[in-house]
Parts: C-alpha cells; sequence; structure tokens
C-alpha cells in the first residue's frame, strides 16, 4: 500500500471540497488536483506535512483554536476547519461556528481610561472525585510494579514512594484542599474518599514490593490529611460510624508499622479520638494534682 506524503492525502473528496471553501479556494476537480491546491496554498500548506518533527502537529491546532476561543474537540480535520472558517470568515450560512465557553472581563486603559471587553475561555469545574474510582486508581498504582521502569534494583525502591505520593496527593489535594471545600460544606464525602485511597492502599498491601521506602514524606502527608478530615466529620458521625471509621484507619497503620512508616505520625491519636480514648485521657490530664 502507498504511504500517504501528507495529510491531505489522507482525507476524502468531500472532505478536501469543505477545506478548500473554508481557505475560498477554488473547490472542484479530482481528488489529486484539490490536495496540490491546499498544499500550493500559503493558507493551507502548513496543514498538510506530517512527521515526528513537524511543527504543526494536533496540539498546536488546538492551541490556535484557543487562542480564538474555538472549540478544541474533534479530529484534525474538524480542528483545521474551525480554525479556516474563523479566519477566512467562511462558516456556511444557517450554522454556527463552534465556540469555546468564555466570561467575559472588562480591561481599563490606565492612559485613556477607556473599557474594553475581553473574552477568556471559562475554567471548567473539576468534577468530584469518585469513591470506586479512587480505590481503582490506588490500585493500579500498586499493580504497576511490575511496570519495566520498577524493575531496576533503584527502580524498585520508587515504587511505594509513588504509591505512598498518590495517597497522599489523593488525601490533600483532592479532599483537604479541594476547591469544592469538602471539609466545611461535606464532610461525610471527604471521609467516603478517605476511606477509599486508604483500603485500597491496605487491601492491596502485599501486591508491593519494598515497601519501606517514602521517599517524598508521604506517609506525613496522610497522617496530617486524616487528623483533618476525622476532626471535620467528628461532630456528624454516630458512635457506629466512628467505630468504623477507627477500624480502617487503624488497619492502615498496622500494614505500615512493620516497615517504620508511621514510627513519626499520629495516626492512633486520630483511632484513639475517634473511639472517645484521646478525650478520655485529655481529660485526665487536667485533672487537679492530689493533695499532699
Amino acid at each position: 500500500k502507498k504511504k500517504k506524503e501528507n495529510w491531505f492525502e489522507r482525507l476524502n473528496v468531500d472532505q478536501l471540497k469543505q477545506l478548500c471553501k473554508a481557505a475560498k479556494l477554488r473547490h472542484v476537480g479530482k481528488k489529486q488536483e484539490l490536495v496540490d491546491r491546499l498544499l500550493d496554498s500559503p493558507i493551507t500548506s502548513k496543514y498538510g506535512p506530517e512527521g515526528k518533527y513537524v511543527s504543526l502537529n494536533v496540539d498546536n491546532i488546538k492551541n490556535m483554536c484557543r487562542e480564538r476561543n474555538l472549540q478544541v474537540t474533534g479530529s484534525k480535520f474538524d480542528l483545521v476547519l474551525r480554525v479556516l472558517h474563523y479566519d477566512n470568515g467562511t462558516t456556511p450560512e444557517g450554522t454556527t461556528l463552534k465556540r469555546a465557553a468564555t466570561d467575559v472581563i472588562k480591561e481599563v486603559n490606565a492612559t485613556t481610561g477607556e473599557v474594553t471587553e475581553k473574552h477568556v475561555p471559562k475554567k471548567r469545574k473539576k468534577a468530584a472525585p469518585s469513591a470506586s474510582k479512587v480505590y481503582s486508581r490506588v490500585q493500579k498504582k500498586i499493580e504497576s510494579v511490575t511496570q519495566k521502569k520498577y524493575q531496576s534494583h533503584w527502580g524498585s525502591k520508587c515504587h511505594s514512594t509513588d504509591v505512598y505520593d498518590l495517597v497522599a496527593t489523593i488525601l490533600q489535594v483532592d479532599v483537604v484542599n479541594s476547591e469544592a471545600k469538602y471539609l466545611q460544606t461535606d464532610p461525610r464525602f471527604a471521609l467516603t474518599i478517605a476511606k477509599a485511597a486508604c483500603t485500597s492502599l491496605t487491601n492491596n498491601w502485599n501486591t508491593m514490593s519494598r515497601m519501606g521506602y517514602d521517599d517524598c514524606g508521604g506517609w506525613e502527608i496522610i497522617d496530617s490529611a486524616l487528623r483533618q478530615i476525622v476532626d471535620a466529620v467528628m461532630p456528624v458521625l454516630s458512635d457506629e460510624e466512628k467505630e468504623s471509621t477507627a477500624g480502617w484507619i487503624e488497619d492502615l497503620h498496622s500494614v505500615a508499622e512493620p516497615y517504620g512508616l508511621v514510627m513519626d505520625t499520629e495516626i492512633m491519636e486520630t483511632v484513639k479520638l475517634l473511639r472517645g480514648e484521646g478525650e478520655k485521657d485529655d481529660a485526665d490530664d487536667r485533672k487537679p494534682a492530689a493533695d499532699m
């Protein structure tokens, strides 16, 4: 099968004609004539070359769409056609150019005081994490121990660090520091996500190798994040739920303890707090000394 020399040759006649119309080029003739026309035009020739070192790849064309506040979904053909329609004002009658969702911001010229409006792409809200997906995400990271990068002597030391770092990131970034402020708005949900990440680590623990390596301080972050989540959710938990939470946190501590990973953490203090033992100890500490 003859190798295609450029991207235009991969398209069918109808697609080639659409590109020609969008670029205001003559759009009649056989396929090779249309391809040659597009390659000869300074407006469209840049889209033709293909290869590893070609400067104008799909990511570049998506950036061109972003600069024009156009949608970046679809195939390369869709993207190129969208840019050509925008640049040449050739959007077919009765159709609407697909634009990206934008916000309007006002800018004031410091010298003239003139106010101008500017369209900027809307920031998409990050989707709420799913407990099942979080569990699966941690499990897959643990199972990645078989990947080639973890097979060398030094690489094998990195696997557990990467796993702990992922769990720490889920707890700290996706839950504690989430833009949705789950600790304030829905602490039960925050606890559900934390449980999914931690129980996945506990349940799949033996799949890992060289568990004692934690070069990025993942356990310190896990410890801190768990305490913040528990502090936030405690007021709304029943006694049964507190005991259940204490159980899976204690299980997490138990698998990590033999490797010295939780030596400097206060994870068991969080467990005691859930069981009311921490509060009792604090109360005992506050008792006045007996008279001598």
